[in-house]
């Protein structure tokens, strides 16, 4: 029979089944710092005392012994004393001190006090503490000197009873009153730690009710300012922040299905067509096979912007590069621009560190959007600026520009300024919700403002050779 699971589990004071909660935490740390500072406390008070009840316990008995001392040298006429005159013990023993006069022979001469014992003969000594037939005292030896000569050896002891009595119940006091504070921290802890820890119980409780479904709710505060309400209020914070979250997430998977879902539709009724009569009529091949191109290559973007969006980091190439340069490289590449009047006021050495695709296609994203607003024959003004350490770049045209409410919400995903001519305005809604992160992955900013009486311009700082935000 092995007995090591168990032993195991004694040695780390591991009990089976026992959960200490926060409160009884609090409680038993709070017991044992009172513990040891009772203990301190209690042991400066136990020495202090003890050693002031033998300072003056020896301090009474060198002062017997010089008492008596005086009384023998006091002799007249150049005469020794006499040790055997009882006058000299006499009102000079006090009460617990006992005081033996020996001959120069050794012999008891005179003895007074409450020590029946004999007292050890000797002629210097002390004062100090010895055991005298099983009793603690305070000894001390002097030799006795009158009129010039040694007349004898006197021999003093002090009961330290009534010493080791006090110190016994100072002790039994200092237990009584240390028991009796741990018992009430013990209560007062215990009551105090569960009042105080009651609001994060509350509040726990609150936390353990929400789920995905539920994240409209917020925490109850107390207003009392404290730790636990702070902590509510950034708990709020954090729901608040995560129903915005849900509920874009939820939106933006709504609005992916949908754009999806009319594609795959088309595709789905050519393909129907071609199974129906396309062997019969080659015109039917050939227009629903266009037709299915068009919609895979719509979905394909798509599929790419969303994957643009759903990247957690864009890793960015950052090299040097001339911007006046890029921004007409890629005005060049879109040839539907042909149809509008485009003008340039840029900067020649404008020198900016980025990324020369994702950068490239930035510019694309917002002139295709102008390009989409503005009627043919409109104007495309771009524009760089020096803005202290950025550089700006501004595209602006004269076309009907934004409605006021929609300046906040263009750079969401998969909103359309014109719902209803959503299918007539090529797009899904993604380009500027794209080129926000492309901007804000190279450290700038970007946003947009009507001009007057009509037109919308697009605005992007950029900054000088800056670290990227990835």
């Amino acid at each position: 029979m092995s007995y090591e699971p168990r032993t195991r589990l004694i040695g780390k004071l591991r009990l089976p089944g026992l959960k200490w909660g926060l409160a009884w935490k609090i409680t038993l740390w709070y017991i044992l710092l009172l513990l040891l500072t009772v203990f301190i406390l209690s042991t400066i008070t136990y020495w202090g005392n003890s050693q002031d009840l033998h300072r003056e316990k020896k301090q009474v008995l060198e002062t017997t012994v010089s008492r008596v001392l005086g009384s023998l040298d006091d002799s007249a006429d150049g005469q020794a004393g006499d040790i055997r005159d009882p006058e000299a013990l006499n009102d000079n023993v006090p009460k617990g001190v006992t005081i033996q006069l020996t001959s120069l022979q050794g012999k008891v001469v005179q003895k007074r006090g409450n020590v029946q014992i004999l007292l050890p003969i000797e002629q210097q000594a002390g004062p100090e503490v010895r055991n005298l037939d099983g009793k603690d005292v305070y000894y001390m030896a002097r030799p006795i000197m009158s009129g010039g000569k040694l007349i004898g050896t006197l021999q003093g002891a002090a009961d330290l009873e009534d010493v080791e009595l006090a110190e016994t119940v100072l002790l039994r006091q200092l237990l009584w009153l240390g028991g009796s504070a741990l018992l009430l921290a013990s209560l007062g802890g215990l009551f105090l730690s569960r009042k105080v820890l009651t609001p994060l119980a509350e509040l726990n409780r609150e936390i353990s009710l929400l789920t995905a479904n539920d994240l409209n709710r917020r925490l109850p505060l107390r207003g009392s300012g404290d730790e636990l309400d702070l902590l509510g209020q950034n708990f709020n914070h954090m729901l608040q922040r995560l129903e915005t979250s849900f509920q874009q997430q939820k939106q933006f998977v709504a609005n992916a299905s949908h754009e999806l879902r009319t594609p795959l539709m088309v595709i789905r009724g050519h393909a129907d067509i071609l199974q129906r009569w396309g062997a019969e009529d080659p015109v039917i091949v050939r227009d629903s096979a266009t037709a299915m191109i068009e919609e895979t290559t719509m979905m394909t973007k798509l599929v790419e912007n969303l994957l643009t969006l759903a990247r957690e980091e864009l890793y960015l190439n950052l090299v040097p590069h001339n911007l006046s340069e890029l921004i007409i490289e890629s005005a060049r590449d879109l040839p539907f621009l042909r149809s509008f009047t485009v003008k340039y006021d840029l900067l020649p050495d404008i020198e900016l560190k980025g990324d020369v695709l994702y950068l490239k296609q930035l510019i694309r994203i917002i002139l295709e959007n102008a390009g989409k607003y503005v009627p043919t024959g409109g104007l495309i003004r771009i524009c760089l600026q020096n803005v202290e350490d950025n550089v700006r770049i501004i595209i602006e045209d004269n076309g009907p520009g934004f409605p006021p409410d929609a300046l906040k919400l263009i750079f969401d995903r998969f909103y359309r300024v014109d719902e209803a001519r959503s299918r007539e305005i090529p797009g899904h809604g993604l380009g500027l919700s794209i080129a926000k992160r492309i901007v804000y992955a190279h450290g700038g900013k970007i946003w947009a403002e009507n001009l007057k009486p009509h037109g919308a311009r697009f605005c992007v700082d950029l900054p000088y050779n800056r670290d990227a935000k990835v």
